[in-house]
């Protein structure tokens, strides 16, 4: 995140696609949870993301296990919601990460992807300004399959290329980690649950394995947090 700025202003000097109203879904909810908030002395990390993230949440904190201590910000909101960042913050304010691991994508489908990147933009700044000492870790959104037929993708997936495309690039520039966790559920259409989006218990495992060991790889030693 250390160099995030410049690409933020680059970026922002370009007019872009800015959403001044939130496009507003049937039902939208949010979840946080913070397991061991009163504990300090080992590493905490944020996973941040929808019903997906929230799926796989609970076997990432079986592997993190004695390594550290897991929170998660689980929501409806899109990042090219306007009121995305105010309860991303809530988070960032209130404890200190080591970690970032950020999973959103499959929701706001009434933005553009130009209002998704520019929203994603708008995140990092913030992720910057109130966590610039955290790892932030990017995962690709996971596709999205027919009901009938889990063997194929909607066109739902081609936005979600899109806006993985997107994404890639602003990850590449500023050299932020990317799990590719598409890439990882593309060719298993049987990790799948009945709806097509989201995952049954094989697939979670394999989502939290990989998950798991992204973080792992971007975690600080214990004994840091003891100078």
């Amino acid at each position: 995140m250390k160099h995030l700025c410049t690409l933020i202003t680059l970026l922002l000097a370009i007019p872009i696609a800015t959403a001044d109203e939130p496009v507003r879904e049937r039902i939208e909810w949010i979840d946080i949870w913070v397991t061991d908030a009163d504990k300090a002395d080992r590493p905490r990390v944020l996973l941040v993301g929808d019903s997906i993230t929230r799926g796989y949440f609970g076997a990432v904190e079986k592997h993190l296990a004695g390594k550290a201590y897991c929170a998660r910000l689980t929501t409806s909101k899109c990042v090219s919601d306007p009121t995305f960042n105010d309860d991303l913050k809530l988070m960032l304010k209130q404890y200190k990460f080591s970690v970032i691991h950020f999973n959103n994508g499959l929701h706001g489908w009434g933005y553009t992807e130009e209002q998704y990147r520019d929203g994603l933009v708008k995140t990092m700044f913030v992720v910057k300004e109130h966590a610039d000492d955290a790892k932030f870790i990017w995962a690709t959104t996971t596709p999205v399959r027919e009901k009938s037929d889990l063997e194929t993708f909607t066109e739902r997936t081609d936005r979600v290329k899109v806006r993985n495309r997107l994404a890639s690039e602003i990850m590449t520039e500023q050299r932020i980690p990317t799990d590719d966790l598409f890439e990882l559920v593309e060719d298993h259409a049987e990790w799948t649950s009945g709806d097509g989006v989201h995952f049954n218990g094989r697939g979670n495992d394999a989502l939290a394995n990989k998950v798991a060991a992204s973080i792992l790889e971007n975690l600080p030693p214990i004994e840091s947090l003891e100078k």
